[in-house]
């Protein structure tokens, strides 16, 4: 049997086909971007680009099978973008972009929530902080800044039941995508009421939630035709990308860690309880039951330095190839005063002035410098992030999995490890995680394995990242340095 994951990403879709049993392997991959449009903070995607890109991924994924080995799919499963939400019609076609969960429009509709709701209701319910970034505040913003749009609008849609909507017809979300729109309380596994009355809303306008790894429905014929693989594939309700990666990383059991790059840097963990408290990382349901996913992310980091990238005229690999080609440790020495933040002020309780997105080249500096400095930066972010886990009492295990992008650069990997030196870190060999955790999803609900964790087991290979003892004893100082300009 085989099982096929897409993932929805922030900027592209990957797709993902494994085969199951005995001789377990990823046997297809494929992948499409989509364009994003960026304005004023405005960040904003088309629905239907989603839909092309899915079925684009999905063609080159499965472009190795036969006929009769296509007939072999045994289930569908996505992993989607959280957050991203567009206002569609009676017919659920939508009369908007998508406002993604990049866009930041709705910043002064999140303290008027914050001032009429309370700092601790969604909180509590959700997992999250009311943000910018959610769904909830956003829907605020439309009704005050476009009310005959407002008024005009049926349903409410993220990405996870737009694209299932595509595959099967039936628009079906799951708790962990959810609860990233601040509609959900993942405790009641209900619409959190005070939310939908503040906005004017009823659960008629938001999709049906249902439990991950149930069936949303079956594959419709001219979706199937659009895919490239037979009709009437059970398509699986899917997962939040970042609970996607940790199942294609083998992060199933309590205690364990997962440093996610991508778009946004996530450390994510999984712990048999919530963990609550100001200060303390977000939770929600794992897709695994009687488990919980336990997040804290770093918005935009890993865009960031692509974007800045792209504004001189180069790619992140080439940059990394100029550091090394300076020579790192001497540009390390030169750099050692040299401090960026690359995430926004909303993902950290820093001081006014220390964090930007929108990375620079400073007066004296190179853009490799400006790479390095913000790499070193993002990685300082992840230390911190995973002592706000332990002081909130994760049972972490000491072992850290670094999955996504940056995991594939050596350069990257091996700040990583110096940075966090008292930690043991790993790679994946699969450093797409996501869609692999979608397949892994599919295979476990269609069963074929007893569980989705041995389902988990079976795919999920590490290998062990070296950690070099002069840069740990450099980054140790400079840590402490970043942490004293960052907090003070």
């Amino acid at each position: 049997m085989y099982t096929l994951g897409i993932d929805i990403g922030s900027t592209a879709v990957k797709a993902c086909v494994i085969r199951c049993g005995k001789e377990s392997a990823v046997v297809g991959r494929g992948s499409a971007d989509y364009p994003t449009y960026r304005e004023n903070g405005f960040v904003e995607q088309d629905p239907l680009d989603w839909n092309r890109a899915s079925a684009e991924a999905v063609r080159k994924a499965v472009a190795g099978l036969g006929d009769e080995e296509k007939k072999q799919i045994g289930g569908i499963c996505m992993s989607a973008q959280g957050g991203s939400v567009y206002m569609a019609d009676a017919d659920r076609k939508p009369i908007t972009r998508a406002y993604t969960w990049m866009d930041l429009r709705a910043v002064d509709e999140v303290r008027q929530m914050l001032a009429d709701l309370g700092p601790d209701l969604v909180r509590d319910a959700c997992g999250w902080n009311l943000s910018g970034s959610s769904a909830a505040a956003k829907v605020l913003w439309l009704k005050k800044h476009l009310p005959e749009v407002y008024a005009a609008a049926r349903y409410y849609y993220t990405t996870e039941e737009s694209v299932t909507g595509y595959l099967t017809g039936n628009f079906v979300t799951d708790p962990t995508g959810q609860v990233m729109t601040r509609f959900y309380d993942y405790r009641t596994r209900q619409n959190l009421r005070p939310v939908l009355d503040y906005l004017g809303l009823t659960d008629d306008n938001l999709p049906e939630v249902r439990p991950c790894g149930t069936v949303a429905g079956y594959l419709k014929k001219d979706s199937a035709a659009d895919l490239g693989i037979p009709e009437g594939i059970p398509v699986y309700t899917a997962a939040h990308d970042q609970y996607c990666a940790s199942i294609g990383s083998g992060i199933t059991e309590p205690g364990q860690l997962l440093i996610a790059t991508g778009t946004a840097w996530v450390v994510f963990g999984v712990s048999e309880q919530p963990m609550f408290g100001k200060g303390a990382p977000a939770p929600s349901r794992h897709p695994i039951e009687g488990r919980y996913g336990i997040m804290s992310s770093l918005s935009g980091c890993g865009g960031a330095i692509g974007a800045f990238a792209e504004a001189n005229g180069t790619t992140p690999r080439a940059l990394d190839e100029a550091i090394e080609a300076y020579g790192l440790a001497r540009m390390r020495e030169e750099c050692a005063g040299y401090f960026l933040c690359p995430v926004p002020e909303s993902s950290t309780p820093h001081r006014p002035g220390v964090c930007s997105t929108e990375l620079r080249i400073a007066e004296g500096r190179t853009a490799p410098e400006t790479a390095l400095a913000a790499m070193e930066g993002a990685c300082f972010e992840i230390r911190l992030l995973i002592e706000r886990f332990e002081r909130a009492g994760f049972p972490h295990t000491g072992e850290l999995t670094m999955s996504g992008g940056a995991s594939k650069s050596p350069l990257w990997r091996g700040i990583m490890a110096a940075v966090v030196p008292h930690r043991p870190l790993f790679r994946l060999t699969e450093a797409d995680a996501p869609a692999l955790g979608a397949a892994i999803l599919a295979a476990g609900s269609c069963g074929a394995y007893p569980n989705l964790a041995e389902a988990s087991r079976s795919f999920a290979q590490r290998i062990p990242v070296e950690c070099d003892p002069a840069a740990a004893e450099y980054y140790e100082k400079k840590f402490a340095a970043y942490r004293e300009w960052a907090l003070a």
